[in-house]
C-alpha cells in the first residue's frame, strides 16, 4: 500500500467487504473470494490505482476468480449490475486484461486458508461447531491487512486455534500435527484476531452479517460476544458453545 497515493488500508477493508457482498449475492464458492482478494492485493502491490478505479479492480478480480473457480460463473453483465452500473462491460473486460497481464496470468498458484483448514479439521473429525466458527474467524482476517504477512497455512491454524479456545477446547498433539504449528506459534495471531473482533461492527460488515444467520450457528455473534467479554473479564467466556 506504500506505493498508493489515494488508497489506504481502510479503503481496502471497505472494498473487501463489498466483494464479500458480491460473493454472497451469487452464492459463489469460498475459494473464489479468497482468490479474488489475493488478486486485488497483488495488483495493488504492483500498480498505482486511483480511488475512483478501486471498485473496478475489486469487481474485475471477482470476475477473474469466478471464471477460474466456478462451474457456472456470473456473466460480466451481472458484475456490471453489482456495481450499480458504475462501470461498463467494456471497462471490466479491459480491466481483466490489465490485471492478468500485470500478474503475469498467475491466478491458480494461490492456496487459500480454506484448503489448510480442511486438513486441520481432521484433528477433531470435522467437528461442526469448531469448523463453522473457524470458517468465520478465518474469513474475517480478509478485512485485516496485518494478516497479509501471514502465510495461508498459519491463517487457517490461527482461525482454528481461536475457535478451539472459544469453545473451551485445547490445542492437542493432533492439531499440532495436522497444522504444523504449536500454540506458541499461534498466540500472536490469535491476539490480533481477537482484537479485530472487538473492533469490528457486526451490524455493518457483510462477513459478520452472513455468519450471524442460524445456518452458520450464529458464529459471528458468538465470536464477537466472546471477544468483548474476553477483554472485559480476562477470558472467562471459554467453554461456551455456539447456538445450534
Amino acid at each position: 500500500m506504500d506505493c498508493q497515493h489515494e488508497i489506504n488500508w481502510s479503503m481496502r477493508q471497505t472494498l473487501v467487504d463489498w466483494m464479500a457482498q458480491v460473493h454472497l449475492r451469487y452464492h459463489l464458492l469460498p475459494e473464489t473470494l479468497w482468490i479474488a482478494v489475493n488478486i486485488v492485493d497483488r495488483f495493488l502491490s504492483k500498480r498505482v490505482v486511483s480511488l475512483v478505479k478501486l471498485q473496478l479492480v475489486g469487481v474485475t478480480a471477482m470476475f477473474i476468480a469466478a471464471k477460474y473457480e466456478e462451474i457456472l460463473a456470473p456473466s460480466v453483465e451481472e458484475f456490471v449490475f453489482m456495481t450499480e452500473k458504475g462501470y461498463t462491460r467494456e471497462e471490466i473486460l479491459k480491466g481483466e486484461r490489465i490485471v492478468l497481464q500485470t500478474l503475469e496470468f498467475k491466478v491458480s498458484h494461490y492456496c487459500s486458508p480454506y484448503s489448510w483448514m480442511r486438513k486441520i479439521s481432521r484433528a477433531d473429525d470435522y467437528d461442526v461447531q469448531t469448523r463453522t466458527l473457524s470458517k468465520f474467524l478465518t474469513e474475517l482476517t480478509l478485512l485485516d491487512h496485518r494478516f497479509l504477512r501471514v502465510k495461508p497455512s498459519m491463517v487457517a491454524a490461527i482461525g482454528m486455534y481461536t475457535a478451539r479456545r472459544m469453545l473451551g477446547g485445547n490445542w492437542g498433539e493432533a492439531f499440532v500435527y495436522y497444522s504444523g504449528f504449536t500454540e506458541e506459534h499461534l498466540l500472536p495471531g490469535h491476539a490480533m484476531l481477537v482484537q479485530k473482533l472487538v473492533e469490528v461492527n457486526p451490524d455493518r460488515q457483510c462477513i459478520c452479517k452472513k455468519y450471524a444467520h442460524k445456518k452458520f450457528l450464529k458464529a459471528s455473534a458468538f465470536a464477537v460476544d466472546w471477544a468483548r467479554r474476553h477483554y472485559e473479564e480476562d477470558g472467562n467466556m471459554e467453554g461456551m458453545v455456539l447456538e445450534e
